[in-house]
């Protein structure tokens, strides 16, 4: 199934060019952080079709938006 993805600062490399990727169905977050070779560990915020999502586990479906948020630093 296709999603629709925003990646943004830093993981904005791993964007697919078309902004969408292929998963398998009933793939979770954390598949596709896996696809994209992004450490699970390394982010914690998402959304999902403009929702704040926080379990990697949630279930995508076809056409869904996520957005990958990395953790921001400053000082």
């Amino acid at each position: 199934m296709e999603i629709r993805l925003k990646l943004m600062g830093m993981l904005k490399e791993k964007m697919p060019e078309d902004g969408k990727l292929d998963v398998a169905d009933e793939a979770t977050i954390s598949d596709v952080l896996s696809v994209l070779e992004i450490p699970a560990d390394s982010v914690q915020v998402f959304t999902v079709n403009g929702s704040l999502e926080r379990d990697k586990s949630r279930v995508l479906a076809v056409d869904d938006e996520l957005s990958v948020l990395p953790p921001v630093g400053g000082g």
